[in-house]
């Protein structure tokens, strides 16, 4: 509630209580102050076109760690300094035990959510305790992001909670919880409505927020599940972590990929989980590897993703018509299938893309998370 009684009638903070929203054209404004930095208490000018009237800002540390502000809004406040010193001093030991507290309940939180993905009983066991809790509704969807392994657990938590942060008023009554499983950073969306789009917001905020750690370079890959129940969670917890590694393996994929958007690429990674070596055909060994540009294999793959158009397919691989029309007698005559028929060419291109799969990280990434489900 704002009070107009106390000569606090600032446009802005009237606002931001309500909104619980900081326009960036303000934060800029302040920024130019250099507030984050400062360990001593600034003075920032009226700005009536922001909204704004002069107030004094005064850091609340902790060892050195900004833990929040605290504002006056008037004309010289200065002389306020030294009253409203002991009031910072007192703030920032307040604010230091609701930390920890808050640090420990996150930590539990964590935990449970950990759980929860892992699977078996203590799964169960971990969903009860969250519904009990009021963390997740029994009747709620849940979806699952997880980013990939070269992400910082800790930078997709702290994107989350700075998103769920800046949350409107407006927005669906949607929940995220965060969890490290194995050495990744995963997120659980839980809510009544809007839980997919809410899921679809946050990880493309995580794809732009969070760095690889083991390169400088870009924003991570990020998977997400489809929308399931709690009960579900281990299984979109997998949908989750297979769509992350699309993302990074398959360049033709975005690098924030849904479950769904997966395409062939999905059951095709839930077939290599079981037997791999039997599912791609022997006679794709003789047409090369599917990464080569040069080879069968190749030529095969892009001239089945273009629906066998050889105007299209030539196009694609800077060849010559008539150099296409050799390259796929050669594929037929070294798998003894035709290409004119419609079984053959739909065995030839799910086994390209299994192959494609299995000649990647896929392997390595299903047995590591195998043995973070038995050692769970």
């Amino acid at each position: 509630m704002c009070s107009r009684y106390y000569g606090d009638e600032d446009r802005l903070r009237i606002d931001v209580v309500l909104s619980r929203r900081l326009p960036a054209a303000v934060a800029e404004y302040f920024d130019g102050f250099a507030i984050a930095a400062s360990a001593t208490p600034r003075s920032i000018p009226a700005h009536p076109s922001l909204g704004l009237k002069a107030r004094r800002c005064y850091p609340i540390r902790d060892r050195g760690r900004l833990l929040g502000f605290l504002w006056l809004i008037d004309e010289h406040t200065e002389r306020l300094d030294e009253v409203v010193g002991d009031c910072v001093v007192q703030l920032s030991a307040r604010l230091r035990e609701r930390a920890l507290q808050v640090s420990a309940e996150e930590r539990r939180r964590q935990a449970l959510v950990t759980d929860l993905l892992g699977g078996g009983e203590g799964s169960a066991r971990a969903a009860e305790e969250l519904v009990g809790q009021g963390l997740v509704g029994t009747e709620d969807e849940v979806v699952v992001i997880a980013a990939e392994a070269a992400a910082d657990p800790g930078a997709v938590a702290a994107v989350i909670a700075d998103v769920s942060r800046r949350g409107g008023r407006d927005e669906p009554p949607v929940g995220a919880l965060t969890a490290v499983v194995g050495d990744r950073g995963v997120v659980l969306v839980a809510g009544r409505e809007g839980v997919e789009r809410a899921a679809a917001r946050w990880a493309e905020e995580v794809r732009h927020g969070v760095r690889q750690q083991d390169a400088g370079g870009g924003g991570v890959f990020v998977g997400v599940s489809d929308a399931g129940r709690l009960g579900q969670a281990p299984d979109l917890l997998r949908q989750a972590v297979l769509a992350a590694f699309a993302a990074a393996e398959l360049r033709e994929l975005a690098p924030v990929v849904s479950w769904r958007d997966t395409g062939v690429y999905g059951p095709l990674m839930l077939a290599a989980m079981t037997a791999p070596e039997l599912a791609v055909p022997p006679q794709l060994a003789g047409l090369g590897a599917v990464a080569r540009t040069d080879s069968l294999a190749r030529t095969a793959e892009v001239f089945l993703d273009a629906a066998g158009d050889t105007a299209v397919a030539s196009a694609r691989l800077t060849i010559h018509r008539t150099t296409l029309y050799y390259r796929l007698a050669r594929i037929e005559n070294r798998t003894g299938w035709d290409l004119k028929n419609g079984r053959d060419r739909l065995t030839l291109h799910v086994g390209l893309k299994l192959q494609r799969l299995l000649d990647s990280g896929l392997p390595a990434l299903l047995r590591g998370e195998e043995k973070r489900r038995e050692s769970s």
